[in-house]
């Protein structure tokens, strides 16, 4: 989808920074140019709708991860929404441009598998049953091997880490409190040297922490695997944070604690993802 005033805005704005992922603005300023004429001329359906903002949280994910900062991105919105303004809506590049948002949805929402990457860890979201149960997963390579993420066993869907090997006997998911405390510096610069850490609460700064319950169940093929599993909270406390940020795991066993850390990336896209179904004619 190509949103007539792309051009005109790219312009209006600063040049992106040589890490920016390639149309990651312009995919920001095409989807959400066209939810501004929606809100006020209506054409676009719910689907189709859900979709343009699932898609324009991706593209503004992208580009915080790529060094902009929210300020940046808050004269681009200013400017979008100007440009929105402008267009009547009777203008007929509104009708194509509606036309080709609704060729994209009908694509994605049938589309089985997708991959949102972050920086360094993806969501992968499957609409059918996946290893393990996971319908949305990121995987743990060091210092253990794991997969963390929703789990969908016998219908029932559960915010889950399941470990290969571990002698771990409780985990703890402990993110920043929203409601109580700021996101940090989260500058690409500090990314690049410190990695995941660099993105998990600050000293100091208020958190929450879900326990889990822990079980164990027989692997795909052979041993057996340990799960913890989190409530339904936590899921809702991931989603709240910013894609820059990283959620902290700690396992421990007996005085011997463990520290994972969960990307935050685009976790939302990729739920939304998964809620979107094909319109009906």
């Amino acid at each position: 989808m190509r949103l007539f005033f792309v051009a005109a805005l790219v312009c209006l704005t600063a040049a992106p920074a040589a890490a920016d992922p390639p149309n990651a603005q312009a995919a920001l300023v095409e989807r959400q140019g066209l939810l501004q004429i929606d809100a006020r001329c209506q054409v676009l359906s719910g689907g189709v709708r859900d979709a343009l903002e699932a898609g324009a949280a991706q593209a503004r994910g992208a580009l915080l991860r790529a060094g902009w900062t929210s300020a940046r991105l808050n004269e681009l919105d200013s400017a979008i929404t100007r440009a929105a303004r402008e267009r009547a809506c009777s203008d007929p590049r509104v009708a194509t441009s509606a036309a080709e948002a609704r060729a994209s949805f009908e694509y994605w929402s049938e589309t089985s598998v997708m991959e949102f990457p972050g920086w360094s860890r993806s969501w992968v979201a499957r609409r059918t049953v996946g290893p393990n149960g996971f319908r949305l997963s990121q995987r743990i390579e060091a210092p253990e091997r794991g997969e963390f993420g929703v789990r969908d066993r016998n219908g029932a869907q559960t915010l889950s880490l399941i470990m290969d090997q571990t002698r771990a006997s409780s985990a703890r998911l402990i993110v920043r409190d929203v409601s109580r405390s700021r996101a940090g510096a989260l500058d690409l610069p500090t990314r690049i040297a410190y990695g995941l850490e660099a993105g998990a609460p600050a000293i100091g700064a208020a958190t929450r922490t879900f326990s889990s319950t822990r079980t164990s169940e027989r692997r795909v093929g052979a041993g057996h695997q340990t799960v913890f599993a989190f409530p339904d909270t936590a899921f809702g406390a991931l989603l709240a944070l910013d894609p820059r940020e990283s959620a902290m795991l700690e396992l421990s066993s007996g005085s011997v604690t463990q520290r994972f850390y969960i990307e935050i990336g685009d976790i939302g896209a990729a739920r939304a993802f998964l809620t979107l179904r094909p319109e009906a004619d």
